[in-house]
């Protein structure tokens, strides 16, 4: 076991912490860095994960980009495959019940998903592609209404670009987070920002920017004298849970660095472990992965490559308002699962552990744990873990 102290250190900033657009800039920011030491602590409780449920039915889906629970128990999973966008509904005991919405563009349909947040009695899915909000009644699962956001257009600051906008998440109860993004090629336009607005159930959206982050990083490489960009299986990218209880925090896969921000999107604390990052070995990732086609095995190998994996994986928030983190270590087959409890003064680290890369936490909710596996087949399908605490002293 680890025992975990904090160092806090408030600093006074006239610029961005971390390389970040100024607009984070605050006066005083609490730096909050978490050193460990080898050493048993005897009162932690030993953490355990027991599988209790599984949701598949044969489905045969390639994506499962996000899912909710209601207050019942039931499972809303937004799965995507060729010509179908739907939101699956399932029992507590894992019984697909029904199907809602299909792929199109009519009201109740899909044409991509990026996320889906139940509230009350009502279902919100997200569609990034359309740019537009669905609802739907949870007691009869048909469709209400939605709100299109595909007019929002924002100007790129410094390029008169025109930036898509993308409904992301419920910000309160008629308003709605908005990210605007670039369309341009990376290959060509590589250094791209997304920038967040709130909106309202009308579509309206905010003047003032909340606040922005950097694009996922793209590696270029030649392909037949063009340039042509692709993402590795872990990029570099931003990341971003969910607004609740009047804050939300972002990171920057590269390093551990949390940010807590509150409803104005300005920074109030950081929060930074300095974890030592994994070497990426760039030749072996191109002979695995690309083996089977020479073209895509050239391309690839002509891209420039980080030396080291980014530190972050993902991060999401629970219904205990903890932080889950999936960091990338040395061994390839798991991630070192963080859980930080950002209320404490002292031991914020709840709880360290590590877990198969192939089963990826989205959620977790009343002591259960929902992960993203693969069956024999390699379709996607859910399964649920109960939390259980044995203490060892």
């Amino acid at each position: 076991m680890r025992v975990f102290s904090l160092i806090v250190v408030t600093l006074t900033l006239s610029f961005c912490v971390g390389c970040e657009f100024n607009s984070d800039a605050s006066e005083d920011i609490s730096v909050i860095t978490i050193s460990s030491e080898d050493v048993e602590n005897p009162n932690w409780d030993q953490f355990k994960l027991t599988p209790v449920v599984e949701y598949h039915d044969s489905l045969f889906i390639e994506s499962l980009p996000a899912l909710d629970v209601d207050r019942n128990g039931n499972l809303y999973v937004a799965a995507e495959r060729h010509n179908i966008r739907s939101v699956y509904h399932y029992s507590p005991e894992g019984e697909l019940l029904d199907t809602i919405g299909t792929f199109g563009t009519e009201p109740g349909e899909f044409e991509s998903i990026r996320n889906i947040q139940i509230e009350a009695d009502t279902l919100f899915v997200f569609d990034d592609e359309l740019s537009r909000l669905s609802r739907f009644h949870l007691s009869t699962l048909e469709f209400i209404n939605s709100t299109d956001f595909s007019s929002a257009i924002q100007i790129h600051p410094e390029d008169s670009v025109d930036l898509k906008p993308v409904p992301i998440q419920r910000w309160s109860e008629s308003r709605f987070l908005i990210e605007f993004s670039d369309d341009r090629n990376p290959a060509i336009h590589p250094d791209q920002w997304h920038y967040y607005y709130v909106a309202d159930n009308t579509g309206a959206v905010d003047e003032n920017e909340l606040f922005r982050q950097k694009a996922e990083k793209y590696q270029i490489g030649d392909h037949a004298g063009r340039p042509s960009a692709f993402l590795l299986p872990y990029p570099e990218r931003s990341l971003l849970t969910q607004f609740q209880n009047g804050k939300f925090y972002t990171a920057r896969t590269e390093q551990f660095e949390i940010r807590e921000r509150d409803l104005h999107g300005l920074v109030q604390r950081i929060i930074r472990y300095p974890f030592r990052r994994a070497t990426l070995n760039a030749e072996m990732l191109i002979e695995e992965e690309f083996s089977h086609n020479r073209q895509l095995q050239l391309t690839r190998a002509s891209a420039d490559y980080p030396k080291q994996w980014p530190a972050l994986f993902t991060m999401f928030t629970d219904d205990r308002d903890y932080i889950w983190l999936a960091l990338i270590p040395e061994d390839e087959s798991q991630f070192e699962w963080w859980i930080i409890n950002p209320d404490k003064d002292r031991q914020m680290v709840q709880h360290t552990f590590t877990w198969p890369r192939n089963s990826l936490f989205l959620k977790v909710d009343k002591g259960n744990v929902y992960a993203v596996e693969s069956d024999e087949n390699g379709f996607k399908k859910v399964v649920k873990y109960i939390i259980q605490y044995n203490s060892i002293n």
